[in-house]
């Protein structure tokens, strides 16, 4: 029993790996995951024309750099490799195409990464609360998170990008805790914190926003240790400057477009920050467009996505910010976090950046936010954090059997009070086609065309020998020839019943403690 108890969270993380590694494999395709592997095609594509250039002479054609779409091939060098091994093993052993066990070979990858962000994130709290139930029961909290769990399972981009982000801002807190013990920052530590940094910007380019907690890290250091800035610079301009030209020498070295114009960077700011794409995400019963969006879309999706117990620790933290900030050190550590959870929103608000599908871009501040919220409700009152906590985990654990596959979708229990289903987005990625193919292949449904957006999320799963005809959805309203079978899902679920087409199966859950069914597809025949 003592075995048990002092060696709980490593037993809770074995047993988390093996069962989120199982159902990461048994989650359906999402919406971005076919754009995600276009990605990697055009920078390999890119990066063989500009190497042949370079070493063999080859005539150069700057239009090829064109076919980029301005991310990196940071988390693809790891997932890749990883894909190639497993992707056969995944496709026989599900029944399904070997494009299919490909792209959920990716999902196992995208879940270690939130299972080592896991790791960081538990360290992130020793440093602040010296507490070993406490840093426990709050990774717990985190691993356990319906939303960020259901992410981890198929997303591509933003779970990889927050939990880079969770490392990065672990290693600068270790790097400013050495400042603080005048200890010597070797030359090493300061190329691996380099090289962490710039695989985050090689995920999405929008990991130029941790300079902003970094800046932020700093000023309060300068500040608690009365540093003169200009001080600081002369005594570690050697550590400065090699931190700033790994960070450009590696940016480079993950982004292939970047080897023949690395002033390149700057169109992929501007294409990433203002997406051409005019999403309109529904959000509190109304469509707002990424375009033009309102100063409050980020804090009322905030307020329906993050749990009870966080929501209330922010609220504390006026109350108990002195308790927190005793020490030089924590006051850096909880000081800088909460700091850029203010500071960050509030520039992609006057910077009008284009967001949508709900907090998909903005993801790498919950582990900030939990943080922040983790925290102060300890310091207000332990047993208040530990009766929260454990009703927290509860509810987690068994919302994420309910609701699986569709954990993403998870809104907090004060929002469901609302009538979810007309007020929010709410399944946007497609991941209800798997469902919808095992329900085909086991029908008398065979031998029609299947109309689909995104086609990559229904048919890897479907039985080729029964299903050989597809199309995309916008045919559906057309004189495409009858009879056929439509996939309604996405953001196609919202709308209207095509002509002479009826539901013949439906996909979809209930949260608890609300009313209504969420229908997150449809199966249509049209005649």
């Amino acid at each position: 029993m003592q075995f048990i108890k002092k060696n709980f969270l490593v037993i809770f993380l074995f047993f988390y790996l093996i069962f989120g590694s199982l159902a990461s494999i048994n989650s359906g395709i999402s919406f971005d995951e076919n754009h995600e592997e276009k990605n990697w095609k055009s920078n390999i594509y890119i990066a063989k024309k500009i190497s042949n250039h370079l070493f063999y002479g080859e005539e150069f054609n700057p239009k090829i750099l064109e076919r980029s779409i301005g991310y990196g091939i940071g988390f693809q060098l790891i997932s890749q490799p990883i894909q190639f091994l497993l992707k056969d093993v995944i496709a026989k052993d599900k029944n399904i195409s070997d494009f299919g066990g490909h792209l959920l070979a990716k999902h196992f990858v995208v879940f270690l990464f939130f299972f080592v962000s896991g790791i960081f994130f538990y360290l992130i709290l020793k440093k602040i609360i010296e507490n070993e139930n406490f840093c426990k029961t709050g990774t717990i909290i985190y691993l356990l998170y319906p939303y960020l769990f259901g992410q981890s399972l198929f997303s591509p981009k933003d779970i990889p990008f927050m939990s880079i982000w969770v490392i990065c801002t672990f290693l600068s807190l270790k790097l400013f805790e050495k400042l603080i013990d005048k200890k010597n920052i070797s030359s090493l530590n300061t190329i691996l914190f380099a090289l962490v940094t710039s695989y985050l910007l090689s995920i999405r380019i929008a990991g130029l926003l941790i300079f902003l907690q970094y800046f932020a890290t700093f000023i309060i250091y300068l500040s608690l240790t009365n540093t003169n800035i200009f001080t600081f610079i002369k005594k570690f301009y050697r550590n400065l400057l090699i931190f700033t030209l790994g960070v450009v020498i590696f940016t480079i070295v993950f982004y292939p477009i970047l080897w023949v114009n690395p002033v390149g960077i700057i169109e992929i700011i501007n294409t990433m920050s203002y997406h051409f794409n005019n999403v309109g995400t529904n959000t509190y019963g109304k469509i707002m467009y990424s375009t033009n969006l309102p100063s409050t879309y980020m804090l009322i999706w905030f307020s329906v996505k993050l749990p009870i117990i966080i929501l209330i620790g922010i609220f504390l933290v006026p109350f108990t910010e002195k308790k927190i900030f005793n020490s030089p050190k924590k006051s850096i550590y909880f000081g800088s976090i909460l700091v850029s959870t203010i500071i960050i929103p509030m520039i992609l608000i006057f910077r009008k950046i284009h967001l949508y599908d709900e907090l998909r871009q903005v993801m790498f501040l919950f582990p900030l936010l939990f943080i922040i919220g983790l925290v102060s409700v300890y310091t207000f009152s332990k047993k208040l954090f530990y009766l929260t906590g454990i009703l927290t985990i509860t509810l987690f654990l068994i919302e994420n059997i309910k609701i699986n596959p569709y954990q993403y979708v998870w809104f907090n229990l004060p929002s469901r009070y609302i009538d979810l289903t007309n007020k929010f987005e709410l399944e946007y990625q497609g991941l209800s086609g798997r469902e919808i193919a095992e329900f085909l292949n086991d029908s008398d449904k065979k031998n029609l065309c299947i109309l689909a957006n995104p086609m990559h999320s229904v048919k890897p799963f479907l039985n080729k020998n029964n299903f050989n005809c597809f199309d995309i959805w916008q045919k559906i309203d057309t004189d495409y020839k009858r009879p056929f079978l439509g996939v309604q899902n996405v953001r196609n679920i919202k709308k209207s019943k095509p002509y002479k087409c009826v539901s013949i199966h439906e996909t979809g859950f209930k949260l608890l403690f609300h009313k209504k069914k969420f229908i997150t597809g449809k199966l249509l025949e049209c005649t």
